[in-house]
């Protein structure tokens, strides 16, 4: 377990390079990257968009602020409910997201590619475990 707990550990620290305010690909800070991402796989309130991402509704309501300041994103009450604010990408946004995505992509396949290529099944059945289990673990981890 110790071991394990070590590369998790090593792993968050190479990672670590992508702060939450840093910027990603010259444009956008990580979560805004990540925020117009998520959006390419359709439109969600801020609400989800927030527990998607792990954030409070206030925090997301700040980073959709800049989005929409530069066109990428726009806010739609709902119908039924006023309080509800549904977020969809504007032309410009989803160009702007499907940009992001493809750099994305090509970061991670060039992490991928340094893994040995009879390994990289099991790398990414790993992760997905490792997914999982942060997700399932979500709610009760404390980290100093």
């Amino acid at each position: 377990m110790k071991e394990l707990v070590a590369e998790l550990v090593a792993i968050c620290r190479v990672f670590g390079v992508f702060e939450r305010e840093a910027v990603c690909c010259g444009t956008v800070t990580v979560p805004q990257c990540v925020a117009l991402q998520a959006l390419l796989d359709g439109d969600h309130d801020v609400g989800a968009l927030a527990e998607h991402m792990g954030v409070s509704t206030s925090a997301m309501t700040r980073l959709v602020d800049g989005l929409e300041k530069r066109g990428w994103v726009q806010r739609v009450r709902g119908e039924d409910d006023r309080r509800r604010v549904d977020l969809s990408l504007t032309a410009d946004g989803r160009t702007e997201a499907e940009r992001l995505r493809g750099a994305t992509e090509r970061g991670v396949a060039a992490v991928l590619a340094q893994v040995p290529a009879g390994k990289r099944a099991q790398v990414v059945e790993s992760l997905r475990l490792l997914r999982d289990a942060l997700a399932k673990a979500r709610g009760s981890v404390t980290c100093c």
